[in-house]
């Protein structure tokens, strides 16, 4: 097995059969519901497509973002363009009030089918090349992908990374770290009171 057959079996896991089972069963108040002040499902699922948006497509691809090529941004029920990266609690909480959760599935899907095909175009090779740092620095502020106090993520991304790492980060590591906190998230808003 190569590098891009072991990550198609983690992401097709997480990225279907994962999130399947994590929004299984939940009303749309589950989904937005923030217990204890945590970041919501939807805010979690929201922010993890972003940055698969940005990292793979920018950094990997070099192609737009599937939020501006296929007119997500104007379906998703909110005006940013960022990544959520640095937001505060009432960002926070605007942005899961006001997410249009069924389009929210649809661009999470969106952008998995997206890495799929950039994946499907990738040989192992490919993941050595170096994303230029002068790159990164130009698509974070040229696209408004972080807002000012998430700053440092664009600083840890130029850090003269390979594709193969942003693929990995953005895609598989990531996401597994927020899907995890979606999931405790979902235990504490469906547990019996």
């Amino acid at each position: 097995m190569d590098a891009i057959e072991f990550f198609r079996l983690r992401f097709d896991f997480v990225h279907v059969g994962f999130v399947d089972d994590l929004l299984d069963g939940l009303s749309d108040d589950h989904v937005r519901a923030r217990p204890h002040g945590l970041n919501s499902i939807a805010w979690l699922l929201w922010h993890v497509a972003r940055i698969e948006d940005v990292g793979v497509n920018r950094f990997v691809a070099d192609r737009p973002q599937v939020l501006h090529a296929e007119g997500w941004h104007g379906r998703l029920g909110i005006a940013r363009i960022d990544t959520g990266a640095g937001m505060d609690s009432a960002e926070v909480d605007a942005a899961g009030r006001r997410l249009d959760l069924g389009a929210l599935r649809g661009y999470w899907d969106a952008v998995a089918r997206a890495t799929g095909d950039v994946v499907a175009t990738l040989t192992p090779a490919d993941l050595d090349a170096a994303v230029a740092p002068d790159h990164v620095r130009a698509v974070v502020r040229d696209e408004g992908v972080l807002v000012p106090a998430g700053a440092s993520v664009g600083e840890f991304w130029a850090g003269n990374r390979p594709r193969g790492w942003f693929l990995l980060q953005t895609a598989l590591l990531h996401p597994y770290g927020h899907l995890f906190d979606a999931m405790a998230v979902r235990g504490m808003v469906t547990a019996p009171s």
